[in-house]
């Protein structure tokens, strides 16, 4: 994704190191680190979303695929209903 290598990463803690100072870079590696957290929750929030989104689109047009050619309900029992008043 980014692609950041080992030596990528000691340049920029040697500069995190220098301009925070050693006293203050536990606290902001704590803090980084819990954004960094919120940030990948809120990711999969998203991908799960379109995924459960894409999956009921996908399901809807299954059903209309399956649903059978044939004259509804209503027709049905007017049929039925007619064949019983010619007897």
């Amino acid at each position: 994704m980014l692609d950041i290598g080992w030596p990528e990463l000691a340049v920029i803690g040697a500069v995190a190191l220098v301009v925070i100072g050693p006293k203050d870079l536990p606290k902001v590696m704590y803090a980084m680190g819990r954004w960094v957290g919120k940030a990948r929750r809120f990711a999969q929030d998203i991908h799960r979303t379109f995924e459960q989104i894409a999956f009921e689109a996908e399901m809807g047009e299954k059903r209309e695929e399956d649903k059978p050619d044939r004259p509804s309900d209503s027709v049905l029992e007017r049929e039925a209903g007619d064949s019983r008043n010619q007897e």
